[in-house]
């Protein structure tokens, strides 16, 4: 009778090893795209929410044709330097939105008018601040634009540019 070796039990334990290993990374590999997704759906909402503000402030500019005159709350002429938190709490305009932590918030700046001509563009630039749950990143949204108060009081808007500062 011949005597026999058990040398397929340590190949056995070594191959168990190999695949505890490699399930161990697949699972690493699925919560890091799992974080990156949910990371991903938090930053859309800010930016939806953004983007819904800065919709709200062109609306504001389209009900009234822009001035020289004293602007209202939440509209300035010239650019606006201090972007804070604290800024954006006690000078934006709040939107509505729903699903996220806080409204969002816009500002209106208005640039350039020629006061001699009655019907003469004005350029203006809204900015909006929105923060999705949960998250500390807020989405900064700019747009550029042009709003032409027309004879018969109706106001001729076009958006020039588009950007994302954050």
């Amino acid at each position: 009778m011949r005597h026999q070796f058990g040398a397929i039990l340590p190949f056995c334990l070594v191959f168990l090893a190999l695949l505890g290993l490699m399930a161990v990374a697949g699972l690493e590999s699925l919560l890091l795209h799992e974080r990156m997704l949910a990371n991903e759906r938090r930053s859309q909402g800010g930016f939806e929410a953004a983007e819904a503000a800065l919709r709200a402030g062109e609306v504001e500019i389209g009900r009234q044709c822009p001035s020289a005159a004293p602007l209202a709350d939440g509209a300035v002429w010239g650019q606006v330097i201090e972007l804070t938190p604290q800024w954006w709490e006690n000078n934006g305009i709040e939107a509505d939105f729903a699903g996220v932590d806080a409204p969002p918030r816009y500002f209106i700046e208005f640039w350039r008018r020629n006061a001699a001509l009655p019907n003469a563009p004005v350029y203006y630039r809204v900015t909006a601040r929105a923060a999705a749950r949960a998250s500390a990143d807020a989405s900064v949204l700019q747009v550029f634009g042009v709003a032409t108060c027309n004879g018969d009081q109706t106001i001729t808007q076009n958006r020039l540019s588009w950007r994302r500062l954050g």
